[in-house]
């Protein structure tokens, strides 16, 4: 599963740097790349990116706005089965959370090739401009709110990218959040497929999920409390 949403920079900072253990974080993509980013996350670099500035705070990139009200970046959070959570984080199988991340990557690789953009202002016109390029903070999380096993990583999709003339703009993120649900379904296929290929059967889902064959369903609401409180709310999400 895909969701997604806008987060500014103080809750950007506060929310995905605390309690976090080596091996859990990393970046991601060609924006990142340009920046010198690579590795394990420190709060300093994520912190002045948050507030679209350089990683040594040098300066700024793309565009300045109120650091209260500007959109730091998107949190698109992945989610695994609930069958690949518990048998990876239950079952002690660790291949399954490797297989997550690297399905996570081909569908982030996915989004900056295709729906990385921006709009430039030229002659009074505004175009948008495909750049190809993101920068993106993953954070490995493996418990939900209500502590039950989840395996999931939020891959903060920083309002930045840098143009073809090398100048940073933010990022204009409309195009993925318009192809989200296929996005998901997309992540789906490519989990599903590294699961297979270590040699677990798999059994279809509605609206392209899964679950890793051998899981009574009964067992699988028993550690999906949060999703359950959720259904109780919004009777509609259920079907």
């Amino acid at each position: 599963m895909l969701t997604a949403k806008n987060c500014k920079a103080n809750t950007a900072v506060q929310y995905f740097t605390e309690d976090y253990e080596r091996g859990q974080t990393r970046w991601f993509g060609k924006g990142a790349s340009a920046l010198g980013l690579k590795g394990e996350i420190d709060r300093g670099s994520f912190e002045q990116i948050c507030y679209g500035r350089s990683p040594d705070g040098s300066k700024y990139l793309g565009t300045k706005g109120d650091p209260e009200k500007r959109r730091a970046g998107t949190d698109f959070t992945f989610s695994a089965p609930k069958s690949v959570s518990l048998t990876a984080l239950v079952g002690g199988d660790t291949r399954l959370e490797v297989a997550h991340r690297r399905a996570v990557e081909k569908t982030l690789a996915l989004i900056e090739e295709r729906y990385a953009q921006t709009r430039i202002t030229k002659d009074k016109k505004v175009a948008e401009v495909k750049t190809s390029n993101l920068v993106i903070a993953q954070f490995d999380h493996i418990e939900s709110r209500e502590l039950d096993p989840h395996l999931h990583t939020h891959a903060l999709v920083m309002n930045l990218t840098q143009a073809e003339s090398g100048k940073w703009y933010a990022n204009d993120n409309d195009l993925i959040f318009q192809n989200k649900k296929h996005l998901g379904t997309i992540y789906q296929t490519y989990l599903a497929a590294e699961v297979e290929r270590l040699g677990y059967e798999i059994e279809p889902r509605p609206h392209g999920m899964f679950e890793i064959k051998g899981y009574q369903r009964e067992q699988l609401v028993e550690f999906s409390k949060r999703r359950m409180q959720i259904l109780a709310q919004c009777p509609a999400n259920s079907t």
